[in-house]
């Protein structure tokens, strides 16, 4: 494990990070004791020396729920990041400074996650009364006039809004709340096929119900992989791939502590993190102890690699693993529950060269 740069956290898994061809990274950085909030640009080859800042935020509050959640377009130099209730665009070409696009309604808040297009002409975020329990709606903004156009309303709280790199005419978005009481989390929408969205897991399982989340569209395929949690009253728990064009689920590799979860682009391998260690007794978050394994996964078998071992607690100290886009690395955010800083670390696959 190489440590890339301190003071600084992944991207949200489901989003992507990287730009530059691949090559660069942009990163949160995030410090408790100082207060740094702002995003960075690395090599994820070389981290710490090939740092660029690109923005830096206010003094203010930084806790978990203040955090920087940027998103880059798949294919422009683009990236996007909701603060303060407002969307900011910035091009990663230029040194021009970022965007304010949109600001919530009075009255209203975003969520801290957002979804660009591939070509980063528009981005997808989610706008809500300040009362959480008020319906949420699904916004689109175009980055050349910053009109936003509803596509959908829910009376349920809606998050994690994310575009299919595969075709991302489909936009994915979960039905959030405690896990174990949410029986349709993982919802699609298109624009003719389910204009409204529709759910496209069935969480249905013998004795019970999967509790599930943190749902990743796939890069190669019109599909996604999700983690049925150790805390399930059902099995089997684990890793499962799912598509919302009718074809059936299935279990890619069954895990008594998934977590988190990313594939490669060509779609051979996953990542997931864990709820504890691989090989503590229990499932979830029993015996947990602050500890999560980053741990490799054969899509084709299910067999499971141990990777790496890191701390755990709140954000942004979970791991959120993600390959390299080149599929010779995964890395992940390297936590210290003790000071609450955080650090993103690259681990190289087995028989991968990732120096290049």
């Amino acid at each position: 494990m190489t440590i890339l740069l301190s003071g600084a956290h992944l991207p949200y898994p489901h989003t992507n990070g990287f730009h530059a061809d691949g090559e660069r990274l942009v990163l949160t950085r995030y410090s408790p004791t100082t207060g740094a909030l702002g995003l960075t640009s690395v090599r994820w080859r070389d981290g710490e020396r090939t740092a660029r800042d690109l923005y830096e935020a206010e003094p203010g509050t930084t806790g978990p729920e203040q955090l920087l959640w940027p998103d880059v377009a798949l294919a422009a130099e683009r990236v996007a990041w909701v603060r303060n209730d407002a969307v900011h665009v910035l091009d990663l070409d230029s040194r021009a400074a970022p965007e304010r696009l949109y600001a919530a309604a009075p009255g209203h808040t975003l969520q801290n996650l957002c979804s660009l297009t591939a070509a980063g002409d528009r981005v997808v975020v989610m706008e809500q009364p300040e009362d959480r329990d008020a319906p949420v709606t699904c916004l689109e903004i175009s980055v050349s006039t910053g009109r936003a156009d509803e596509l959908f309303t829910k009376d349920w709280f809606a998050n994690h809004p994310a575009h299919s790199p595969y075709d991302e005419s489909w936009l994915t978005f979960a039905h959030e709340g405690p896990s174990r009481e949410i029986p349709d989390r993982i919802w699609a929408r298109h624009p003719v096929r389910a204009p409204e969205g529709r759910c496209v897991f069935d969480q249905a399982a013998e004795g019970g119900t999967l509790a599930v989340g943190h749902e990743r569209w796939m890069f190669h395929d019109l599909g996604a992989l999700v983690c049925a949690y150790g805390e399930s009253e059902a099995g089997p728990r684990g890793l499962y791939a799912l598509h919302p064009d009718g074809r059936p689920a299935r279990l890619v590799s069954a895990g008594e502590r998934d977590w988190h979860c990313d594939i490669s682009r060509d779609g051979r391998r996953a990542v997931v993190d864990t709820s504890g260690p691989l090989d503590a007794p229990g499932r979830g978050w029993q015996n947990a102890g602050q500890v999560s394994d980053v741990v490799l996964v054969d899509m084709a078998t299910g067999a499971r690699t141990l990777l790496a071992r890191t701390a755990a607690d709140r954000h942004p100290r979970h791991p959120h693993p993600v390959f390299t886009p080149d599929g010779t690395a995964v890395l992940h955010n390297h936590g210290d529950p003790s000071t609450g800083e955080v650090a993103v670390a690259r681990v190289p696959l087995p028989g991968e060269d990732s120096s290049r």
